[in-house]
């Protein structure tokens, strides 16, 4: 795994706004008091955190939209654990689930000023740090989930959080989110088979592009308007991870699914640059080796709950369909335009070669 990894001190609420206003960040309540005091030594600690001492006792906060029993927010829970038995205590990672500290974009900019020290983030909100993330939204990119952690956890995944430093971030893992797929009122197992039916899609220029080149008709409806709408016909179908088409009983509406794999997508585990370089190297290889071993749980997490849902599917009379290669084949030749296009694909066309070129 990539030794990039980042930790910002967390801070009441009373000291964020403090530390903010005068564009610095303590790591401690002693510089946090003195940085209150003095904004022009507050603003010299936010450009030059200095390496915190072993011995130090912290406590840092990390953000996520997703909920407690989320697997993705188990799996951090156990990364804060881990990191506090290692230190017997000294640092502590409090986990503020379910958005409580503001959506994706909201806590992302609190990371940066060190408000924020930890955080889960899908990669749209990312891919201003690096554009390269655009391209995974590009349809059948990945072979794969295990395509996918093969390339992100090499070369291609170190270039990405690479690209995040100049925005004073640091990546520290990729979980597993599992890969979209399209679920539908009446069988699919080809590509012609979407010919001219209506399908629910984020509102996006890819996933709008997607269908239309499947031939089918897309519709960005809500979400949380997805099972009136299959009910009633206003759409014939349409495509999430497995989890989801299962937690929100969507299959009573849209019994048949594909796995055709269009999307596959990690979400990003990231940390305030400044936390991270307030860190002992000691500290850091310590959170570094808890947020692998979290990631790894995470995977394992997500894999259990998918099998829940299949099995709990199939019972309710969900008829899934695996399509052959040359099926497949048939998704991919479809919707070769998204590659091609001068906007969406060809700005792209490097980081996707590198992709490909990993078996």
């Amino acid at each position: 795994m990539r030794t990039k990894k980042m930790l910002a001190a967390a801070l009441s609420g009373a000291m964020v706004l403090g530390l903010m206003a005068c564009g610095g960040q303590g790591t401690t309540a002693a510089t946090t008091a003195a940085a209150a005091g003095n904004d022009a030594a507050g603003s010299e600690a936010a450009t030059e955190a200095p390496a915190a001492a072993s011995g130090e006792s912290r406590t840092f906060k990390l953000a996520t939209d997703q909920a407690a029993d989320y697997p993705n927010t188990i799996a951090l829970q156990s990364f804060a654990d881990e990191v506090s038995e290692k230190t017997g205590g000294r640092l502590t990672i409090e986990i503020y689930p379910s958005a409580q500290l503001g959506d994706e974009n909201a806590y992302l900019q609190q990371l940066q000023f060190g408000a924020v020290d930890f955080a889960k983030s899908s990669v749209a909100p990312l891919a201003q740090f690096c554009q390269d993330l655009n391209a995974l939204s590009l349809p059948y990119l990945f072979d794969s989930t295990e395509h996918m952690f093969r390339c992100l956890d090499g070369e291609i995944g170190d270039e990405i959080f690479a690209s995040f430093e100049a925005a004073n971030i640091v990546g520290l893992g990729f979980t597993n989110n599992g890969s979209r797929c399209f679920f539908t009122k009446q069988p699919v197992h080809t590509a012609d088979d979407l010919a001219n039916m209506k399908i629910r899609v984020q509102s996006s220029p890819m996933m709008l592009g997607l269908v239309e080149g499947l031939g089918g008709f897309p519709q960005a409806i809500a979400s949380t308007e997805l099972y009136s709408a299959l009910q009633t016909g206003v759409v014939d179908g349409a495509e999430n991870n497995i989890n989801t088409y299962n937690g929100d009983s969507l299959y009573e509406q849209a019994p048949y699914f594909i796995y055709d794999h269009h999307n596959i997508q990690p979400e990003i585990i990231v940390a305030s640059k400044q936390t991270w370089d307030s860190l002992s190297a000691d500290d850091q290889a310590i959170i570094q080796t808890a947020m692998d071993n979290a990631m790894e749980y995470q995977k394992e997490l997500w894999s259990a709950q998918e099998e829940a849902s299949e099995e709990k599917l199939l019972e309710a009379g969900v008829t899934f369909y695996e399509p052959t290669a040359e099926e497949l084949e048939g998704f991919r030749e479809k919707c070769q335009a998204l590659y091609d296009d001068p906007e969406l694909g060809q700005p792209y066309a490097e980081f996707v070669a590198k992709v490909r070129a990993v078996d």
